[in-house]
């Protein structure tokens, strides 16, 4: 080791050693360093050993935290590979959106009881395989759906994990005035990856937005024949008005499950 290299006050710690401090092994060490990730303080030419700093460490453990929270390995190399950069903020705060959106559906379904909550929120950027359901009531509407989606993963497309599954409604005033169209349509949009798909043509993209939303856990009759009307007339209060379609997510078991109790759904 080149002692003139380092400060006479200054720790370094060998490959295993960093290994053992962040609760990694040795061979994911060298893989996150491989790409660019982390960067030895000190490389001995002579002997090729590596030398870690607090600072290196530092790093590793801020790239397990970002992994933590549902970033992807690429995602998270932009910022250790340069600067920061207004995308890399985007996609960490679409990450943690998506967490708490998902903190507060589960936190309405294990109440356990009848509950109404109003927030802004982000739907976050996706592609999705969508088609029509025109079926008004809703018991046969999700048995619908339900089959829909078993053809569609039976075709090859690979379910996005984010938003699994939502409907579009092109009229939005057509449910937020209390009255269900007749018949009732709706786009149901099934989240997917884009590439590989076995039919391009069929996805569609649905950029990031951020809109007003109403969370709700109760009788999934009620929901879908009032739900509009109580989130136009919170909006009403408010003086909001909508600017495009009312999109619908619903969380469901664990997302979509035909057998679960009529008054335990989740929606937004």
């Amino acid at each position: 080791m080149d002692k003139d290299l380092i400060k006479s006050n200054e720790k370094l710690y060998t490959v295993r050693e960093a290994a053992r401090i962040c609760g990694i092994g040795r061979s994911t060490l060298l893989r996150m360093e491989e790409a660019g990730i982390v960067t030895p303080r000190l490389v001995n030419q002579n002997t090729g050993f590596r030398y870690y700093d607090v600072a290196n460490i530092h790093a590793i453990m801020l790239y397990e935290m970002l992994q933590n929270i549902g970033m992807k390995k690429d995602e998270i190399k932009t910022y250790f590979q340069g600067e920061l950069k207004e995308d890399f903020i985007d996609v960490l705060r679409e990450r943690v959106t998506i967490a708490q959106r998902c903190l507060d559906e589960f936190e309405a379904r294990f109440s356990r009881r009848e509950s109404t909550s109003f927030s802004y929120v982000n739907r976050p950027a996706v592609d999705c395989y969508c088609f029509q359901c025109n079926i008004p009531n809703p018991k046969d509407q999700i048995e619908y759906n339900y089959k829909e989606i078993q053809r569609i993963y039976s075709e090859g497309y690979r379910p996005y994990p984010s938003t699994p599954m939502f409907s579009v409604t092109p009229d939005p005033y057509s449910v937020f005035d209390g009255n269900m169209p007749d018949p009732f349509r709706q786009m149901i949009c099934i989240s997917v990856y884009p590439d590989p798909a076995p039919d391009p043509s069929k996805i569609i993209h649905f950029e990031r937005k951020r809109g007003f939303s109403m969370l709700y856990h109760g009788n999934r009759t009620d929901m879908m024949q009032n739900g509009g009307a109580m989130l136009w007339d919170e909006m009403q209060k408010l003086g909001i008005k909508p600017m495009g379609p009312l999109f619908g997510i619903a969380i469901i078991g664990p997302f979509f499950d035909i057998n679960i109790d009529s008054d335990d759904y989740v929606f937004r």
